[in-house]
């Protein structure tokens, strides 16, 4: 039987980057599923289902393929943050962060084709902001990084200055759990290598 492709169902430069850096060889085929946070659901169950989805959206159009898919959202008192809209859209929610806690939940999914099984797990990253002053943050946004970041900021890049303390995965925080995706994996390669 030939080995199974692994595919990234995500064109992010993070989580590129960070699935590299676990040493597989993957295929990227981004998902056209449309990210948007829909009325009362709890963050776990959004991260979960939209992972699931993108999985779901690329396993149509592949086969004999583990696909990986993520989705990534800051939840802060209670209220679940993604991409900023625009300029004043990041500058709301950075002031909101400043000087205060919010957690970083990730849903991850790997599912096996043909058979579509699937795994669903969920990590949760834990971070306190340092109080961050106006000019700062109209500085950092001039970068144009906290545009396509969840939270608007990005901590492994300039973002990072503004962390007092982390509790959890770092990579989670960027956008992909490691340590989670590899116990994931796992499994799916023991099966493939039985």
């Amino acid at each position: 039987m030939p080995k199974k492709r692994l595919i990234l169902a995500s064109n992010s430069p993070r989580r590129i980057v960070l699935l590299k850096s676990l040493g597989y060889h993957f295929d990227i085929v981004p998902h056209d599923i449309e990210e948007c946070i829909l009325g009362d659901v709890l963050p776990m169950e959004l991260v979960q289902n939209l992972a699931f989805l993108k999985a779901t959206d690329v396993a149509r159009r592949v086969s004999n393929a583990i696909i990986i898919s993520a989705d990534t959202v800051i939840v802060h008192k209670k209220s679940i943050l993604g991409k900023p809209k625009d300029v004043s859209d990041a500058k709301r929610i950075l002031s909101m962060l400043s000087d205060s806690e919010h957690d970083v939940i990730s849903g991850v999914c790997v599912m096996e084709m043909p058979s579509r099984k699937k795994m669903l797990r969920i990590e949760r990253t834990h971070i306190k902001m340092k109080n961050i002053k106006d000019e700062e943050i109209d500085r950092y946004i001039l970068t144009g990084e906290p545009m396509d970041k969840a939270g608007a900021y990005a901590i492994q890049g300039e973002g990072g200055k503004f962390i007092e303390k982390i509790d959890g995965s770092y990579s989670n925080a960027v956008g992909l759990p490691l340590e989670l995706l590899q116990e994931m994996l796992s499994h799916f390669m023991s099966d493939e290598n039985a």
